[in-house]
């Protein structure tokens, strides 16, 4: 996979987690909150994020002090957080728990880790097409 393509891919993603946060969306911490107890899902879509991520590495792999570089690390660090996933599910689960109760206890710092994510789809999806 070009790393354009996984760039645009990983913004998706942000835009998708990030946009209910800024809309205090309970019935999507709610949901969360459900499927980071289910083993079988955090399985599948940890081999799906490793499956994006091998394919990605598998073009190029090296670390470079450009846009690239940032991609590639940001892949190594998908990779990492798939195998997590797919491996250890449960510890994956309450450590992104602990995380998100620490995240996302008020409206405020809900609204906040949101936009943040926002941005860093914004960032991700304009480095995807730059380097496309």
């Amino acid at each position: 996979m070009l790393l354009s393509s996984f760039s645009l891919i990983i913004g998706v993603v942000c835009y998708v987690f990030g946009l209910p946060l800024v809309f205090s969306d309970q019935k999507y911490l709610a949901w969360k909150k459900k499927f980071l107890k289910d083993e079988n899902s955090l399985r599948l879509i940890g081999v799906a994020v490793i499956a994006i991520a091998v394919t990605t590495l598998n073009r190029q792999w090296q670390l470079n002090p450009d846009a690239e570089g940032v991609i590639v690390v940001i892949a190594w660090a998908v990779l990492a957080k798939g195998l997590f996933a797919a491996w250890w599910p449960q510890t994956f689960g309450a450590v992104a728990q602990r995380i998100d109760n620490r995240l996302l206890g008020s409206t405020g710092s809900q609204m906040f880790t949101g936009f943040v994510a926002v941005l860093a789809g914004a960032f991700f999806t304009y480095l995807g097409l730059v380097l496309a």
